[in-house]
């Protein structure tokens, strides 16, 4: 792929710097700025970058086109050799996504209350204590039913 894309860079910097009344000096220098953001991020293999960098480039080409510091002749030049790196950018395999995250989440425990412990502590002892007195009337009132009845 590098083969292929340093002709192409080549001829997109030579197109950016062209016949002197083709562009104006300060497009034709941010045009070589640019274009050397495309070679820096596709011979790094960064495709998004790359795309992103032709991208821009165009953007420049036409709005410099509009404002007529470019000739159309020189930016037909460069975006022709725009064209062909960014089939060249297209080769440039995808980064891989990036492994799921797994995240857990455990339930924290309410902390519990130490107030609220004795008092729930101290409710249970009272109803135990209820209980335990109303089994003894019980008791007592079932004994008593049984001499009754004799």
């Amino acid at each position: 792929m590098k083969r292929i894309l340093l002709p192409a860079l080549a001829l997109l910097l030579a197109g950016c710097g062209s016949a002197p009344e083709s562009a104006h000096p300060q497009v034709r220098q941010q045009l070589i700025t640019q274009v050397e953001a495309v070679k820096t991020a596709a011979l790094g293999n960064d495709r998004a970058g790359a795309e992103a960098a032709l991208a821009e480039l165009n953007r420049q080409i036409a709005t410099a086109q509009a404002q007529g510091r470019l000739t159309p002749n020189s930016a037909r030049t460069i975006l022709a050799a725009a064209d062909r790196v960014a089939a060249d950018v297209r080769t440039i395999p995808l980064p891989e996504p990036p492994p799921p995250v797994v995240v857990t989440v455990t339930p924290d425990q309410p902390a519990p209350d130490e107030q609220a412990t004795d008092d729930s502590q101290r409710r249970l002892e009272e109803q135990q204590k209820r209980w335990e007195q109303m089994q003894k009337r019980w008791q007592k009132q079932h004994d008593n039913n049984g001499k009754n009845g004799n």
